[in-house]
């Protein structure tokens, strides 16, 4: 009896401080770090930069996490695989292992964009749906291959082909935004001398995205049914490009 009327009464503490808390307006850490605990479980959200106030969205809900760096839905969205950071945490990487956010135990998060590389705080914002590819059509995927053909074909000055495999309906948006990726691959790599050779790009389907170069040709594969976790990232298709993949 005694022990449970204690619980009660430690209980009805903790209430009473998280209610002066709410009531005053006041800061309350012990209100804070509960508040923290509980966002911490929210595997998908926007989260909001402390130095910028900009916002982006991370996804936590598969089993790559997602991360689009912009609140533009034609931004990249990052695939991010989870690692034990230094200290404790979480760490999230990318395919290229450029490490983009970091999660304490206490739901405390540390953003690294290109714009801020040692790092800067970030708070959750508010829920948010999980990222999933927007919906294309067959036609849609042949308008934009043949775009890209033709702008790499003006880039470098040579004939370009892009061929692509038939994907299933539900993977057509991830087989889009790899046609997205690989034209801002070579925005990045820019005019690098080892692009000269490259004339053909081929996107194939596989079980794991991967890409490579073989001959004159740059081959990139996609997994449609892993959703954006289905397809090399551009940094990574820019490496590969300019012989730095292993």
């Amino acid at each position: 009896m005694m022990l449970s009327g204690m619980t009660r009464f430690i209980f009805a503490i903790l209430i009473a401080a998280l209610a002066a808390g709410a009531a005053s307006g006041m800061q309350n850490p012990l209100r804070d770090r509960l508040l923290r605990n509980e966002r911490a479980e929210e595997v998908t959200g926007w989260y909001q930069r402390a130095d910028t106030g900009e916002f982006f969205l991370f996804d936590r809900s598969g089993e790559a996490a997602l991360l689009r760096e912009r609140d533009d839905a034609n931004a990249e969205v990052l695939v991010l695989y989870p690692n034990r950071a230094p200290g404790g945490g979480t760490a999230f990487i990318t395919d290229t292992g450029r490490e983009v956010i970091r999660l304490t135990g206490l739901g405390g998060a540390t953003y690294f964009p290109a714009d801020a590389p040692n790092g800067v705080i970030v708070e959750f914002a508010s829920p948010s749906g999980a990222l999933t590819p927007a919906p294309r059509s067959p036609g849609e995927v042949r308008a934009l291959a043949e775009d890209l053909a033709r702008d790499l074909a003006h880039r470098l000055d040579r004939n370009i082909s892009v061929e692509y495999a038939p994907a299933p309906r539900a993977g057509l948006g991830v087989q889009y935004d790899a046609l997205r990726l690989i034209a801002h691959a070579f925005a990045i790599a820019g005019s690098d001398r080892r692009l000269r050779d490259v004339e053909q790009i081929n996107l194939v389907l596989g079980d794991q995205p991967s890409a490579h170069r073989d001959g004159d040709a740059l081959i990139v594969v996609i997994a449609p049914q892993l959703g954006y976790a289905g397809r090399p990232s551009s940094a990574y298709l820019a490496d590969v490009l300019l012989g730095a993949d292993s």
